[in-house]
């Protein structure tokens, strides 16, 4: 039988400078015996990969946090899984009632037809659709002409797994 275990601390260099590790303990028995391997790894790189993450992350969400455009991403399905606060008002729902929402919740079916056809272009061809106006029915019902951008949103591997955009309220500029 055997027990492991992995664990981060701080190693020491010969020059008093402290360092991020990873310890891996392994620890297994057969018969009367114990046996053990240690493993140290010096995991600075990956600490400074994640750090830049988290900085990159940050940024992203204070930017999305601060325009007054509204920042949508849904899934293939047309789902949103991901929205900024300005969208939220612009649709006027709350953030549990809009997260998972369904485009077609919130346009009419002719609307729903010329989104769909819209998307479904940007999805055959991975081609950036920057000024597609349509029209939106807020929860209190009432409308808004909207701008939205719509792009493609690929996983690591290539294959498509949704959309994003930018959506600006345009109903007073008409």
């Amino acid at each position: 039988s055997s027990i492991g275990r992995t664990v981060e601390s701080t190693g020491l260099r010969k020059d008093g400078t402290e360092f991020p590790i990873e310890l891996s303990l392994a620890i297994w028995q057969k018969g009367e015996d114990a046996f053990f391997t240690i493993i140290v790894r010096d995991i600075t790189d990956r600490k400074g990969v994640e750090e830049a993450v988290r900085e990159s992350e940050e940024k992203y969400r204070t930017i999305l946090e601060n325009i007054e455009d509204g920042y949508y991403e849904v899934d293939l399905a047309g789902n949103f899984t991901f929205f900024n606060d300005s969208l939220r008002q612009l649709f006027g729902y709350s953030q549990d009632e809009l997260m998972g929402m369904n485009n077609q919740e919130f346009m009419d079916k002719e609307t729903s037809k010329k989104v769909f056809k819209t998307f479904n272009t940007v999805y055959r061809t991975g081609e950036l659709d920057q000024a597609f106006e349509w029209e939106i029915i807020r929860k209190d019902e009432t409308r808004r002409l909207i701008e939205s951008s719509v792009s493609l949103v690929q996983d690591i591997t290539g294959e498509p797994i949704g959309f994003r955009g930018l959506v600006r309220d345009i109903t007073g500029h008409r």
